[in-house]
């Protein structure tokens, strides 16, 4: 091997392991991000807040490297106990992290979330994500972070630069998880967010952001997989929404939501979603944890 290249033995001394926390407000990009790195869709997107709604595990495994690669709830100033937990779960995952990266829309103001971002611990990387939508905002107190990087997921450029900078602030340790690992999320929980991106494509603003998905039921073979799964909602009023006129928002979700996830799993598979009302569960911690939220 020639000189100066990282080995590629997951036995060397070499190799590097480490714990990356992806931070930042809602909608800065982190889940395009992971996504854009794994080449795998695994954490879901949408352009509402707090979409993220807990820390998805996301395993990167590159020569001479492994990168557990965190996806956090977004960090802001809501002081509702639901945006509470969630941002809760962020720092959280921060303090666990061997390398912090914060992501800061290019063109965005810089406020609240960040200055608390920036206050964390370092190593501190700052990535300037969407860089294609303008000319960035000027970044205060530059000194506090260990480096500024831009990228933009979305055209695939500087995520190669991105990933090598990250490695070099990892600790030399052995990988975690096996070579083909991309996750250690069980796929109904999975499952229960690819329909929630569903129904946030399909309701827009019709629905409020507390709606949530549970998976009741997973029956699997090697050939197709059977799911029974409760689209909940917080209030009475909004179970007609979602079950439209004759049925036929609900047969949408269950029809889109089907074809992606045959798409994911490779085989296929049968949904059957009911809409059930879940009285306020964004106020209850329990029913938060039950869903996998925490």
């Amino acid at each position: 091997m020639s000189e100066g290249r990282p080995e590629t033995d997951c036995r060397s001394s070499a190799f590097r392991c480490g714990v990356v926390a992806l931070l930042g407000r809602p909608n800065s990009g982190k889940s395009t991000l992971l996504n854009a790195v794994l080449g795998e869709k695994l954490a879901i997107t949408a352009a509402r807040a707090q979409t993220t709604r807990s820390r998805i595990l996301g395993i990167l495994t590159r020569p001479g490297a492994q990168i557990l690669f965190y996806d956090t709830p977004g960090v802001h100033r809501g002081e509702a106990r639901f945006n509470r937990a969630m941002t809760d779960a962020a720092l959280a995952a921060a303090e666990d992290a061997d390398l912090r990266v914060i992501l800061f829309e290019s063109t965005a103001g810089w406020d609240t979330p960040e200055q608390r971002l920036a206050e964390l611990a370092p190593p501190l990387l700052l990535v300037r994500t969407k860089r294609d939508l303008g000319t960035p905002t000027p970044v205060p107190e530059p000194q506090r972070f260990s480096e500024i990087l831009e990228v933009s997921a979305e055209r695939q450029e500087g995520l190669e630069r991105l990933l090598e900078r990250i490695v070099a602030y990892l600790p030399k340790a052995a990988p975690l998880y096996p070579e083909d690992s991309l996750t250690d999320r069980p796929l109904r929980f999975l499952a229960a967010e690819q329909i929630r991106e569903v129904a946030f494509e399909i309701f827009r603003e019709e629905i409020p952001y507390a709606l949530a998905v549970e998976v009741e039921e997973w029956n699997e073979s090697e050939e197709e997989l059977r799911i029974r799964a409760n689209v909940l909602v917080e209030r009475e009023s909004q179970k007609g929404i979602v079950v439209g006129q004759g049925g036929r928002m609900l047969r949408d979700l269950g029809t889109e939501a089907r074809r992606r996830l045959g798409g994911l799993l490779q085989k296929t598979v049968h949904l059957k979603l009911w809409v059930k009302t879940d009285r306020d569960w964004t106020k209850k911690l329990r029913r938060i944890r039950e869903l996998g939220y925490l």
